[in-house]
């Protein structure tokens, strides 16, 4: 399993108290998705992080998430090109292109070491199997199916290169256990055509009062 790596203690304690009391305190301010162009100076704390775990060779697309319920299985892509034009299109356009980044990195930032669940489930063997679609929510593995399963753990590293499904398992004491934040960070070799003019995005609502992701700011150094 060359193309998925586990990395412990990566940052200094300094540095990672600081991230952590960052996402920690600021988790519903964070832009829901995130572009760091490789030629530019990083513009907030989070941009600098990634930059000392990784370098500057490649742009990077990054994001925030304190996931306690369960999520899909899914991979890594142009999820935020697919969920603009399912809400502009009126629907998934079937023959929309599919792009994935480099890697993808998770930094384990707020986890308490009570927490039962929430852990990350890779298939290591099962790539993105072309004729499904990005935003894709039935995907089901077949009985057998290999899966490695990692618990998180604070300033802990989960590195894959390959556009691997991957989900997350349901936070059991969610009523007790408040966060389960993760830093997640892709690099691209190219500057994704939704990111050309603006680096940071709102989610969408595909429901009720529907609207595609929004251009936002982004203001916490």
């Amino acid at each position: 399993m060359d193309h998925i790596k586990y990395s412990k203690n990566v940052l200094d304690p300094e540095r990672f108290r600081d991230l952590k009391d960052l996402c920690t305190k600021h988790i519903n301010e964070i832009p829901t998705y995130n572009f760091c162009r490789k030629t530019e100076e990083s513009s907030n704390y989070l941009e600098e992080i990634i930059r000392h775990l990784i370098g500057r060779d490649n742009h990077v697309e990054y994001w925030v998430r304190n996931a306690l319920g369960h999520t899909l299985f899914h991979v890594d892509g142009n999820e935020l090109q697919a969920k603009h034009d399912a809400v502009v299109n009126g629907g998934q356009d079937p023959n929309m292109k599919q792009e994935f980044p480099l890697n993808t990195h998770i930094l384990y930032v707020n986890i308490n070491p009570k927490m039962e669940g929430g852990e990350l489930i890779i298939l290591p063997y099962t790539t993105f199997i072309q004729g499904r679609q990005i935003l894709d929510t039935s995907f089901v593995p077949f009985e057998g199916t290999d899966m490695l399963v990692i618990k998180p753990k604070e300033n802990h590293l989960v590195l894959f290169d390959k556009p691997l499904y991957h989900a997350i398992t349901e936070v059991r004491n969610a009523g007790v256990i408040k966060n389960r934040i993760s830093l997640m960070f892709s690099s691209w070799d190219y500057v994704p055509k939704i990111y050309e003019k603006h680096e940071h995005w709102s989610n969408y609502n595909p429901y009720g009062d529907k609207h595609p992701p929004k251009p936002m700011e982004f203001n916490l150094i």
